[in-house]
């Protein structure tokens, strides 16, 4: 499995949903087997995220699932006083609600987040400390994917967040295939990301990554301990792609990787 990508791994993280948002993405109607021409018509371009929030409990909260492939969104209170949620787990449209709470911005905040899923139920407990900082899935029960595992991040006033879903494959001297997600925070003059994968079949077993941006150039740093920064991905448009050598004692192989943005 993708563990020999050399990559920490995560535990539980929480997730997001907010701001009522269509997750529906579209192509060129004439172009429907040309990624280039991909475009999530439902993604924002800047962020959603208001200044007065950036510090503090209340937001925006994004990120993406593997165990399936999904994303998920969270409003805290980012304009208005509700609290809500949305999950899109293989395609399928969460809404989530929140249990009555009294949301104090001097303290951790956490709650759960309920809906169904083919009328199922789901719920999503939810962290965050009192910066808005850490946010964490401290459980999920979500019907048919129990090995759901989650990274997620808080979007803020300067910093767009957007999720990427995708697949990779292993050749070389070992062989491999699964899903392979990006949650990329951007920002003036750079920015950050993570990202978590699986193999098929395999959803409970993960790894995990995060690095820096140089402009549309996702950099994996110091790079299996070698102390080279290298170039695993190049984001174009609302797609991304890429491949870097991985190794394991002896043993070399070469992990190709696409995927598109949906949230």
């Amino acid at each position: 499995m993708m563990q020999k990508m050399n990559l920490s791994p995560l535990k539980i993280i929480p997730v997001l949903l907010a701001v009522i948002v269509s997750f529906s993405c579209s192509k060129d109607k004439d172009n429907k087997d040309n990624d280039d021409d991909y475009t999530c018509t439902s993604c924002a371009s800047a962020p959603v995220a208001v200044a007065a929030n950036n510090t503090i409990n209340k937001g925006i909260y994004k990120g993406v699932l593997i165990g399936s492939s999904g994303t998920l969104i969270f409003n805290i209170q980012n304009t208005t006083n509700t609290i809500t949620g949305t999950m899109v787990i293989d395609g399928d449209v969460v809404s989530l609600t929140c249990e009555a709470v009294d949301l104090d911005v001097n303290s951790d905040f956490e709650a759960s987040f309920t809906g169904t899923l083919n009328d199922y139920l789901v719920i999503i407990r939810f962290h965050v400390e009192k910066g808005g900082t850490n946010p964490t899935i401290v459980s999920a029960t979500i019907p048919g994917h129990p090995d759901a595992v989650f990274i997620v991040a808080k979007e803020t006033s300067d910093t767009l967040l957007e999720c990427y879903e995708g697949t990779y494959t292993i050749s070389g001297d070992w062989t491999e295939e699964g899903t392979y997600n990006f949650l990329v925070a951007r920002k003036s003059g750079g920015g950050t990301w993570k990202a978590i994968a699986a193999e098929d079949g395999f959803p409970e077993e993960f790894t995990s990554g995060k690095g820096y941006m140089s402009g549309n150039n996702v950099v994996d740093p110091n790079r299996l301990g070698q102390g080279a920064d290298v170039v695993i991905a190049t984001i174009n448009g609302h797609t991304i792609s890429g491949n870097f050598v991985d190794t394991d004692g002896d043993e070399k192989a070469t992990v190709n990787h696409k995927g598109k943005r949906t949230l």
